[in-house]
């Protein structure tokens, strides 16, 4: 059937749900120019036949399911212009032959299985534009010659086993607009060559082993929009953050987080960018004051983190007019004042952690119409506020009222500006740290405070809630019944307070144990061993007695099925990735 097509020039079959393995026949195809079988089920190996096809200039593979090695025979293909065989469960070692491939302008490998080293040989592809070998076992160092690609515009090697140091060759490319070696094992200094890529807009060294200082070149990237140097092992990255950072005027991310950077945090930042989105300043050991700079009416800043540090004074209220605001992480700092009440003016506002500072007062007195609407997480743990549980801001709580399933694109905060938003919950005493926010994470953390009165029914209201935790008070009453309605409520945490009465039976209360209340001396019944006497609180429910015994979950159980869980959110945003990924950006 294949020699009657032996003229055939072009063969598009994508996105056709084809199965089975490629057709070794195909190098009876040999006019073909133009090779797209992608976004279908193919499997096996690929057929080294293909090699034979003297004339192709595209190939397009990706998307499937074929395994086994690259064909050597491929670096035959002296006309390939692009090859993109990512998405597959390809092993074995990328051909050294692929750097005969002069015309090549595009390879894309990645997410695959690939081991090995990085071919030097690839350094001899002097018109390849796109090298992207993300996502594979790919180990060994960086070579020196992938240095000789004048012509390169984005190099993506993240997500890898690569080891030795980031090549200060890399700093002669010239036209590169895309440097990305994240999560490797890359260790020693960030090269001050690499100032001088003038063109390059996304730097992205993460989750690596670097270690000194920021060049100071830095700052001469211009037109750098995506700074990412987070979270290096051992916190390696040391000194001040240089002030040269200041000249970035197109940064939109800025993300140092988890490094041990020393002095304070630039006066410059928060106003040197109006197109900043995110800053990500936690774990750096930064000391005092935040800057009053957020000035900037028409700043476009999304996300504020500087968790963990040693930061002390005021919150600065210049914060209002960060009117896009969905994330503000001040947790664990030193800071004092009362509670930022200008927050609740910000529409956009979705997470607010303050917890382990040392504000205090009250938490009412707000005149804002709808505040927090669009909350989902708020912590303000261990700090000293006094008075009542602020009923204004319960029920204005829109979003944690809501039950409705988010869509597949909405299941993570950030995912649609290249940000994975990071959050610590404090779950009784257990530290989850989120490297990415699931949306369903809706939290009322309001524990170790001086709080006082009793629990206002508005809170059976918040239908999504999973976490509530108010342990630690002083608070008074007893125990409203309409919580067990919070179908969704994984944990709820009531200890040491001055509660009394019955525990209410049924519903999601057949789902806690005794750490949700112990500590308050005037509550009584199941789980308690204390009784109260002839109430039917006292008595331990039966599955007979009520049929939602076993429709909610202990939190003993929620801690093992975590990891399962956080697994299988990856597994969906990978799939769901799959299927919307548009590979002519990559």
């Amino acid at each position: 059937m294949f020699s009657s097509f032996a003229s055939l020039t072009h063969l598009d079959l994508r996105l056709n749900d084809l199965s089975g393995p490629i057709p070794v026949e195909i190098r009876y195809l040999s006019k073909l120019v133009f090779l797209d079988l992608s976004g279908n089920r193919f499997s096996g190996p690929i057929p080294r036949e293909i090699g034979t096809l003297r004339d192709l200039e595209t190939l397009l593979l990706h998307s499937n399911n074929l395994e086994g090695p690259i064909p050597v025979s491929l670096g035959n293909l002296e006309n390939l212009l692009k090859v993109n065989i990512s998405f597959n469960f390809l092993t074995g070692q990328i051909p050294s032959s692929l750097g005969n491939l002069s015309k090549l302008s595009e390879l894309y490998l990645f997410l695959n299985n690939l081991t090995g080293s990085i071919p030097t040989s690839l350094g001899s592809s002097s018109s390849l534009r796109i090298l992207s070998l993300y996502m594979n076992k790919l180990s060994g160092r960086i070579p020196n010659e992938l240095g000789n690609m004048k012509d390169l515009v984005i190099l993506r090697l993240g997500h890898n086993e690569l080891t030795g140091s980031i090549p200060a060759s890399l700093g002669n490319l010239s036209k590169l607009e895309i440097l990305d070696v994240h999560e490797n094992l890359l260790s020693g200094v960030i090269p001050q060559e690499l100032g001088k890529l003038e063109f390059l807009i996304q730097l992205s060294f993460s989750h690596n082993e670097l270690s000194g200082q920021i060049p100071v070149s830095v700052g001469n990237l211009s037109k750098l929009e995506l700074l990412y140097l987070n979270d290096n092992s051992n916190n390696s990255l040391i000194g001040r953050v240089p002030e040269l950072v200041c000249n970035l005027r197109y940064l939109e991310i800025l993300d140092l987080g988890n490094n041990r950077f020393s002095g304070g945090i630039p006066q410059c930042v928060g106003n040197f960018s109006q197109k900043l989105k995110v800053l990500d300043l936690r774990l750096i050991r930064f000391h005092g004051t935040i800057p009053e700079t957020f000035l900037k009416r028409d700043n476009d800043l999304r996300r504020l983190n500087m968790n963990g540090n040693q930061l002390h004074g005021l919150i600065p209220g210049s914060l209002i007019y960060c009117r896009n605001l969905e994330v503000l992480d001040l947790g664990n700092n030193m800071l004092t004042g009362g509670f930022p009440h200008w927050v609740d003016t910000i529409p956009e506002i979705q997470v607010l952690v303050l917890r382990g500072n040392k504000l205090n007062g009250t938490l009412h007195g707000s005149n804002t119409k709808s505040p927090f609407h669009k909350l989902r997480i708020l912590d303000l743990s261990s700090n000293g506020f006094t008075g009542f549980l602020p009923l204004n801001y319960l029920k204005n709580f829109k979003s944690m009222m809501r039950r409705d399933r988010a869509s597949p694109g909405d299941l993570y905060m950030g995912t649609h500006f290249m940000y994975d938003d990071k959050v610590v919950l404090v779950v009784k005493g257990l530290r989850l740290e989120l490297q990415r926010i699931l949306v369903v994470y809706t939290t009322i953390d309001l524990s170790v405070n001086n709080l006082e009165g009793v629990i206002p029914d508005t809170i059976g209201e918040l239908r999504s809630l999973k976490f509530l935790s108010l342990s630690r008070n002083s608070l008074t009453g007893e125990i409203p019944t309409n919580l067990k309605d919070l179908k969704l409520l994984e944990s709820l945490d009531l200890s040491s307070n001055k509660m009394v009465g019955a525990i209410p039976q049924g519903g999601q209360f057949n789902t806690f144990g005794n750490d949700s209340y112990e500590g308050n001396d005037g509550l009584c019944g199941f789980p308690l061993t204390m009784s109260c006497g002839d109430d039917e609180g006292s008595s331990s429910p039966t599955p007979e007695e009520d049929s939602s015994f076993f429709n909610g979950l202990s939190w003993e159980s929620v801690v093992m099925g975590y990891g399962f869980g956080i697994l299988i959110g990856s597994m969906a945003c990978v799939l769901f990735w799959k299927e919307s990924l548009d590979f002519s950006s990559f």
